[in-house]
């Protein structure tokens, strides 16, 4: 089959679309993305075709990101589109009535909260609460015509199994195997915090407030920020007594990020409860840190919960209190003994258990569900004709 993988605003290279489903929907058909960039432009990219649709320079501009996506989906010849945001889903709709392509849902993230809070409407008035129930409504109306629906998590996949049948759980697990483990002897007192455009609610503020705590005990501990820093770090830090020692890196291409991952001693993760797609959310990162061999200091969240105690790979804490973070994270340096053993632990259970090894089995087994009802359809006209 061929298929367009349509995103409207994650990268072209983005973790889970291109180097999870795009890669392993390639073993076994011709895969497009479209994506948003900051150019235009085709290109191949390890089998996979990558159609850059430009982005304007302001999020209020974003309906034209639609239009251009739209127009991309109109052109390219493909018997499926695989829509990962709720506005590419509508587009994927539009094209199924226009061109009779299949559609397969693929949902990220709780969007109806997500939504308001990108947009700058905070939790607790009446009309975030409008907000919510109408996106929400017109997203499982949406995804009524879509031929199949795969969700991250099941707190994620809960709301669309009431009408219809539910999504088949594909997670961010790693692709195991792909990367070493952190070496263990001379391991620094590094922390690492990754996060593809890092905000306050992924615990900035906390995590620095922690640090300068932290530096108390051990003067050398330092904090490594991996992605797109969108806060003033700067002026955060400066207001932090003593002011802990942070080194940003920018966005890295993912074996770059996975060697920086390496070089730490202790994967952070503490998302806020700011808003209910971040309480319920259960992030690459995790995986990726786990995979790398770091133990994690990690949000008390649900979903994040069930891994982290079943791989009894971390310490779980109230994100909100950075002494609590503070606390954790001087624990596991007191204790090198206990991070080796937390580090082994969550590599092996990625390579045991939360591998994409599954995840790939389960998506490609979606497809053919999605391929079968195509030939069927197919057959039913003709026999009709």
């Amino acid at each position: 089959m061929r298929i367009c993988m349509l995103t409207t605003t994650h990268l072209p290279h983005d973790g889970r679309i291109f180097e999870k489903e795009a890669k392993s929907l390639a073993k076994v058909h011709d895969v497009t993305i479209i994506a948003p960039s900051d150019g235009e432009g085709l290109r191949e990219d390890e089998g996979v075709q990558i159609v850059c649709v430009r982005k304007p320079s302001s999020n209020f501009l974003h309906p034209l990101t639609l239009w251009r996506a739209f127009w991309a989906c109109l052109s390219r010849e493909c018997d499926v589109i695989h829509c990962h945001e709720p506005d590419a889903l509508l587009i994927g709709v539009l094209t199924k009535f226009l061109k009779g392509r299949r559609v397969v849902y693929d949902i990220h993230e709780h969007w109806p909260s997500e939504i308001p809070y990108d947009i700058g409407v905070r939790n607790g008035t009446f009309f975030t609460g409008l907000l919510e129930s109408l996106l929400s409504r017109g997203e499982v109306l949406l995804a009524r015509f879509a031929d199949a629906k795969i969700a991250v998590s099941e707190s994620v996949a809960e709301r669309f199994g009431r009408n219809g049948a539910e999504p088949v759980i594909v997670s961010n697990y790693s692709v195991a195997g792909s990367v070493p483990p952190a070496p263990q002897a001379g391991r620094s007192r590094n922390l690492v915090y990754m996060a593809g455009n890092m905000q306050l609610f992924h615990g900035i503020r906390e995590c620095i407030q922690a640090m300068s705590i932290v530096a108390a005990t051990f003067p050398d501990a330092s904090l490594t920020l991996v992605g797109n820093v969108r806060e003033d770090i700067g002026a955060i830090a400066a207001k932090t007594d003593p002011r802990p020692a942070i080194t940003m890196t920018g966005y890295l291409p993912y074996r770059e990020m996975y060697e920086t991952l390496r070089e730490g001693s202790i994967g952070l993760l503490v998302f806020q409860p700011d808003y209910y797609n971040a309480y319920i959310g259960l992030p690459n990162k995790l995986f990726d840190y786990m995979l790398c061999g770091l133990p994690v200091v990690a949000s008390d969240f649900p979903e994040i919960h069930k891994v982290v105690g079943d791989a009894d790979c971390g310490v779980l804490v109230d994100p909100t209190n950075p002494d609590a973070i503070a606390s954790a994270i001087v624990y596991l340096l007191e204790h090198p003994d206990e991070v080796r053993r937390m580090g082994e632990n969550g590599r092996k259970a990625i390579l045991e258990r939360y591998n994409w090894g599954e995840m790939e089995k389960r998506l490609l087994g979606v497809y053919r569900q999605v391929e079968e009802a195509g030939r069927g359809d197919r057959f039913r006209g003709c026999k009709t004709g």
